[in-house]
């Protein structure tokens, strides 16, 4: 995975600053949801907990290099579970209309999920369109991948 310095994460314009959650916020977060989060993400959430990267368009796996789709912000994890930015609401809200299958982590700016796929090992990143029928869109086959496959919004340059 790449030196997440890269990604230049800011909240609202300003360097983000969240303290990283606490082992104990990791732990609660993994047996609500009945998941072990991957390594990487735990290593992301360490150095940023939730905003946006500048580094902020990818092209999912088949998907169409002209139209890059976008990641607006990560959703943060600590013992806050009712912010708006939260990933406690977030994955739960998203849980309940999906499945079990799917934890939502980030969204783009028109609202749509980015997920992690619980089915597969390791595990893979979706994004659900909601405007599309709920269809899901693989984006890439790990969260290091997708973090790897981040780049400069083309239209934002």
């Amino acid at each position: 995975m790449r030196n997440l310095s890269e990604l230049n994460m800011n909240q609202r314009g300003r360097p983000a600053n969240r303290l990283p959650p606490s082992k104990n916020d990791i732990k609660s977060f993994q047996a609500s949801f009945n998941v072990v989060l991957p390594e990487e993400y735990i290593a992301f959430l360490n150095h940023s907990n939730g905003g946006h990267p500048e580094l902020d368009a990818i092209i999912p796996i088949g998907g169409d290099v002209i139209h890059p789709r976008g990641v607006d912000h990560f959703y943060y994890l600590n013992n806050d579970r009712d912010g708006p930015q939260s990933i406690w609401p977030r994955a739960e809200a998203w849980r309940n209309l999906l499945g079990s299958n799917f934890l939502a982590f980030a969204e783009d700016a028109g609202g749509n999920p980015y997920l992690f796929d619980l089915s597969c090992d390791p595990l893979a990143v979706c994004t659900c369109l909601h405007d599309d029928e709920l269809s899901i869109v693989t984006v890439s086959s790990s969260f290091g991948a997708f973090i790897d496959a981040l780049a400069y919004d083309p239209d934002m340059i």
